[in-house]
Formats: structure tokens, sequence, C-alpha cells
């Protein structure tokens, strides 16, 4: 069954900013260069809580509720980090250290680690889901590198 997703961010509070809608799938957007992952890296200069949300059928979850806010309207123009910055976690996650896979593309760690619980691709997918997340050119001190190493995404989707 197709999965749809939805980037959703929250502030500090767990209370909805808004979302955006970079894909369906994740295997179909979850690649650094995709133009709607890139949007929402161009959102969070500044650190928001974070959560790829998959829609349920027949059960109404963050991705259901996301609806009831306007999207957010990601900037299409603009640099991206280098850095995924988990501010809760004290850690990051170098996307340039992204191995390519077979289709010659590197699977972007920002949708799969924020992914919602439950989504079964990867041992790391959801392990930041909620946390307050930044991307950026510099990594704050005593920050922790996280290895991000996933070429493949299992076919659970």
């Amino acid at each position: 069954m197709r999965q749809f997703y939805r980037a959703v961010l929250l502030d500090d509070d767990h209370r909805l900013i808004g979302y955006v809608e970079p894909g369906a799938q994740l295997e179909e957007h979850a690649w650094i260069g995709n133009h709607g992952v890139q949007g929402v890296e161009r959102l969070l200069s500044v650190p928001a809580r974070v959560v790829w949300a998959r829609r349920e059928f027949g059960r109404e979850n963050l991705y259901e509720v996301a609806a009831s806010v306007a999207p957010l309207v990601a900037p299409e123009h603009g640099c991206t980090g280098r850095y995924i910055v988990n501010h809760d976690q004290c850690g990051y996650v170098d996307k340039a250290a992204a191995r390519e896979n077979a289709r010659r593309r590197r699977i972007h760690p920002l949708p799969i680690l924020t992914a919602e619980e439950g989504t079964e691709l990867h041992a790391l997918a959801g392990a930041w889901a909620r946390d307050r997340i930044s991307v950026s050119d510099n990594v704050p001190e005593g920050f922790e590198l996280w290895k991000f190493d996933i070429a493949e995404l299992n076919q659970f989707q």
C-alpha cells in the first residue's frame, strides 16, 4: 500500500506550526538534492521539532491533524547546511557522508531520522522524531556525530 508523508513542524511546546508536502512515498523524495526536502531544510535555519508524519488510513494521527492548518511555504531558493543538528540529543549528521546507492542517489537523513513511529525502514528510522532539529554549516561544540550510512531503504512502506 502506498504511504503518504508530510514533514510536520512543531514548536517547543509540541504545538503545530505547519507542514510541507515533500512527496508521497519516502523512497520517492528521501534523497539528497530533492527539491521538497531541501525546502524543509530551509525552514530549519532555527531549531523546530520535526516529524515526517505518515498517513494511516482509518486512524487520526499527526498527518491528519496537520491538515487543520495552512501548509508552510518552503523557500525555493537559498543554501542548505551540511549538517542536520539535533538539539535535544546533542547530535548531528553530516549529509556529505551519505553513501550513494545503486540508482546513484544518496538517502537523505532528515526524513528517515524524523519518520513517524511505526515506519519500518531502518533501525535509525524515527530516532529523532519530534526532536528540535536545525540545518547548519556549523556544529555546536560538544555535539556528537551520528553515523548515517544507509544506502537503501527497506521496502516496508
